[in-house]
């Protein structure tokens, strides 16, 4: 599934080709989407409007369309959102094309139809969007707000970052990766984390989400950008599907299930 960084990729490649453009057609597909407004609702408030806004709220992607009309899309577990004409042949798993003026096309392809293109009305606030916790990236996430969210809680670790009620868009990539760099091991209990932790894990929180977005994204199996391109942060991930491999300390990296997720971390430097 696209976590922040991909998702923040495919925003600001979007961003520059779709503001100020007019949305003039759309066309549905046959099989819906696990989540997807009728063709009705989404011809009668996108079509005619412009693009005023484009903004990432977690994982969605939220177009603010003018009249005060948004619309939300969820790539899901191996959505994509591919700018350009239509080629031909089309494309397979294409369930969405919308047409702009100036000849652009935007298509929504997904493979295993988890995506959500959802559209709300003016004055109708997302609800998908009251879900969402707090962004990394924002003044709200201190080490005091993050040990003020784990106070007397048992989970793990690993099981907080991906608790997107709490902290958005982290995924079980980063989440891992994260926990190698402020050497935790993952299933570390949340309330036995001090200051000094909380700190450590917010720096590289930043760090390495920051440094996915200019790799342009992590590609380990779908994830394209909106050109079509693949992310290269997958060339620098120390741990996430390395198991067996040797850790840069000399130890084999090892695999643990959490909540049905693999979590993967080196036993020596993450203890």
């Amino acid at each position: 599934m696209p976590e922040l960084p991909e998702v923040e990729v495919i925003r600001r490649g979007l961003a520059p080709v779709l503001m100020g453009r007019r949305f003039l057609g759309v066309k549905v597909g046959a099989k819906r989407l696990r989540q997807q407004s009728s063709p009705a609702e989404l011809r009668r408030w996108v079509l005619g409007r412009r693009l005023e806004g484009l903004r990432r709220r977690g994982k969605y992607l939220r177009f603010d369309l003018e009249g005060g009309v948004t619309l939300l899309i969820h790539l899901g577990m191996t959505g994509r959102l591919l700018t350009g004409p239509i080629p031909s042949p089309p494309l397979p798993h294409v369930h969405l094309v919308f047409h702009l003026e100036g000849g652009l096309e935007l298509s929504f392809q997904d493979t295993r139809r988890f995506g959500q293109v959802l559209v709300f009305p003016p004055g109708v606030d997302p609800p998908p969007l009251a879900q969402v916790g707090a962004e990394p990236f924002s003044r709200q996430v201190t080490p005091a707000w993050l040990a003020e969210q784990a106070r007397g809680r048992r989970r793990p670790i690993k099981n907080f970052l991906l608790d997107a009620r709490i902290l958005a868009g982290i995924g079980n990539i980063y989440a891992c990766e994260i926990l190698f760099a402020a050497r935790l091991h993952p299933a570390t209990p949340v309330a036995s984390l001090t200051l000094t932790d909380w700190a450590r894990v917010l720096t590289e929180t930043r760090r390495i989400l920051k440094h996915a977005i200019r790799k342009g994204g992590t590609t380990v199996a779908n994830y394209l950008n909106s050109k079509g391109e693949a992310g290269l942060f997958q060339l620098e991930l120390l741990v996430y599907g390395r198991t067996g491999d040797p850790c840069r300390c000399g130890a084999r990296i090892h695999r643990l299930v959490q909540a049905g997720r693999s979590s993967f971390f080196c036993p020596v430097c993450q203890q």
